[in-house]
């Protein structure tokens, strides 16, 4: 979910996120956090296309990756001064519902009078996932319009067979109009070490009295995303959708429209494609939609999901210390027989020099606290 509000920030508030970009600048786009109002936001080095100055990540226990793009005042030249951006998690966990009123107490809490119909929605994305681990993705199934564009992704995969391509994504349309994606999101979720969604499947195949999904096991684990993005100017120019109430009353619509005019289908042997029946997995698709979207939410538990998303983090950092410390090794020419007693040398020399340089260390720690306390 991508929306916009005609607000723009006080000079207290810019004057704060200045300061602060200034020291992420300094700091090699670390460093610069603002706390107003109780919302921590750490503010990058650089601000967005669009002039906004002011590239803000929102952190804390509550945060699951939303961006805040922040204009600077300009006098009221410009009135569009605030853009967010919520992830898929935060709406996967907390539903539309709930995220809209968060987005409403956060503006005021950083003094922005929002007022219904300010607001313009500049994206919305909505996904199924699936356990099919029989599916091969096969472009030709697809059936939509002649000049729709359409891209596919090819990853080659190492099999005891032999060497064998296989289609991971499949794209149609593009930005700023309406796009229909359909793949493979272990492939991805693997790829970008992102296991939150392996805890937020296992929790609802629970719920159904399912066996968990095994990640290391393609079989085990195969699910495919089908995912129906609706950009600005589908949602505007086809769908006179600006506001939250629009959005609500026209989203299912969008949704069935979207899976009608793009199919993916089961081939026969007539020779009319537009006359092949929907693949099940898009009848299963069509057949979720319905009425109470903005309430829909995955029963996962938040507390679960977050500690995944901590452990894959140190795993990450982990992996990242050791694979510098062997690179500086070999760079300096470092025997085999030699890296332990060097690895031994590295860490006392790390020792001293956080004790020598007390305040840096400290605020260096206190630093990677805010960008990690989600």
């Amino acid at each position: 979910l991508d929306v916009s509000f005609a607000l723009t920030i006080n000079e207290d508030l810019a004057n704060q996120l200045r300061e602060a970009r200034t020291l992420s600048e300094r700091n090699g786009g670390e460093g610069g956090v603002v706390n107003y109002n109780g919302i921590q936001m750490q503010v990058a080095s650089t601000g967005a296309r669009g002039g906004y100055a002011y590239r803000c990540k929102v952190v804390g226990a509550r945060s699951y990756g939303e961006h805040w793009f922040l204009k600077h005042p300009n006098g009221g030249r410009d009135e569009w001064g605030v853009r967010v951006s919520c992830s898929a998690m935060s709406l996967a966990l907390e539903g539309l519902t709930n995220v809209r009123q968060r987005l409403k107490q956060d503006l005021e809490k950083l003094d922005l009078r929002y007022r219904p119909g300010c607001e313009s929605i500049g994206r919305v994305d909505y996904a199924f996932d699936f356990f099919a681990p029989g599916l091969k993705l096969d472009r030709a199934n697809f059936v939509c319009h002649s000049h729709s564009r359409v891209r596919e992704e090819i990853s080659e995969h190492v099999s005891t067979n032999g060497r064998s391509a296989r289609v991971e994504t499949v794209t149609i349309g593009k930005n700023p109009g309406r796009q229909v994606i359909l793949y493979d999101k272990r492939a991805e979720i693997i790829a970008k070490k992102k296991r939150q969604w392996l805890g937020v499947w296992n929790e609802e195949l629970e719920h159904q009295g399912l066996p968990p999904l095994v990640l290391e096991d393609r079989a085990l684990s195969q699910v495919w995303r089908l995912e129906l993005r609706a950009f600005k100017r589908h949602l505007k120019d086809d769908w006179q959708v600006t506001t939250w109430g629009n959005l609500k009353a026209s989203f299912p619509s969008i949704l069935e429209s979207a899976l009608s005019k793009v199919r993916y289908t089961t081939p026969t042997s007539d020779s009319n494609r537009n006359r092949w029946p929907d693949h099940p997995l898009w009848q299963s698709a069509r057949a979720a939609i319905s009425e109470d979207m903005e309430d829909l939410r995955s029963i996962a538990d938040p507390d679960l999901i977050k500690s995944i998303i901590r452990e894959e983090r140190d795993q990450m950092l982990d992996a990242q210390i050791r694979g510098c410390v062997i690179s500086r090794a070999a760079l300096n020419g470092v025997d085999d027989d030699d890296l332990r007693a060097y690895v031994k040398k590295k860490n006392a020399q790390m020792e001293r020099e956080i004790a020598l340089d007390k305040k840096r260390t400290e605020a260096k720690l206190a630093a990677a606290r805010v960008k990690y306390s989600d």
